[in-house]
């Protein structure tokens, strides 16, 4: 895709679809701020392991207040660690509820490889967005022009992408 810099809007778009593992009715559902089933089972299914790790460390917490109840004489220490359990359980079920409602967001800008091969990103306007080590390693470090690219949250992955319009304004207005 580097080489053939003159595509038509289209073509790139097709091309782009192929290269990060897009279809065109995700693309459209990303314009509009939604996710495709398929995107948001994969968004969900990625954020399990936060969910676990997080659920771990609520049952820890609970775990070591617990182990140390005894030796929590006044009522303001008591106090204090049922806050602590409570704060590590409301933080873990926010980050469900972010889990549940997954947000798509847009960025513009230059495109540019990123990251690792352990750690495989793509760089548009400043954001740095997950891809698989399989498009990754196949992305030249740069794409000539701009784009737009449509990430989810909370796991900032590249949902899809498509050239930028030469139209400064309107780059301005997509990265908000």
């Amino acid at each position: 895709m580097s080489a053939r810099i003159d595509l038509d809007p289209v073509e790139e778009t097709d091309e782009l679809c192929a290269l990060f593992g897009f279809t065109p009715d995700e693309l459209a559902l990303n314009r509009s701020g939604r996710l495709s089933p398929r995107q948001r089972q994969a968004v969900r299914f990625r954020a399990i392991g936060l969910l676990v790790r997080g659920l771990a460390f609520v049952i820890l917490t609970v775990i070591l207040l617990a182990s140390q109840a005894a030796q929590l004489r006044t009522g303001w220490q008591r106090a204090l660690a049922i806050a602590v359990a409570a704060l590590a359980i409301a933080v873990w079920l926010a980050g469900v509820w972010v889990v549940l409602r997954p947000d798509v967001r847009r960025v513009a800008g230059p495109c540019r490889r990123n990251g690792t091969p352990r750690h495989p990103l793509v760089n548009v306007g400043g954001e740095k967005l997950a891809v698989s080590y399989r498009r990754w390693k196949r992305l030249p470090p740069a794409l000539p022009g701009t784009y737009v690219a449509y990430y989810s949250t909370p796991d900032h992955a590249l949902l899809s992408i498509e050239p930028g319009k030469g139209d400064p304004e309107w780059i301005c207005r997509s990265s908000s």
